[in-house]
């Protein structure tokens, strides 16, 4: 009896053994793929951050110039002129409605 209920057991083992090694590399690929994806995350938080910075200090000083094919010719804009259309945007929103009333 006991060498029947082993050998089954081995016969059991044997063949789900594929399965097993499945299961565990599945696993194993679902974890490093978690990984890699918190590193990219994290990566673009800090790549977003470093792109608001560099975009503040190039409205207020105007630094960052690009010279190259991808240069669009258009109004050069300061803080000055977005400063302007916040306050014209802030005086859009909250201006009273008089034909509601």
């Amino acid at each position: 009896m006991q060498r029947s209920s082993t050998l089954l057991i081995v016969l059991i083992l044997f063949i789900t053994f594929p399965f097993w090694i499945g299961v565990g590399a599945g696993l194993f690929g679902m974890l490093a793929g978690l990984i890699g994806g918190l590193f990219g995350l994290i990566a673009g938080l800090i790549g977003a951050i470093f792109g608001i910075i560099g975009a503040i200090f190039k409205a207020l000083f105007g630094w960052g110039g690009w010279h190259h094919s991808w240069h669009f010719n258009g109004p050069d804009m300061n803080a000055f002129t977005w400063f302007a259309l916040l306050i014209i945007g802030a005086l859009i929103i909250t201006r009273n409605d008089k034909k509601k009333k």
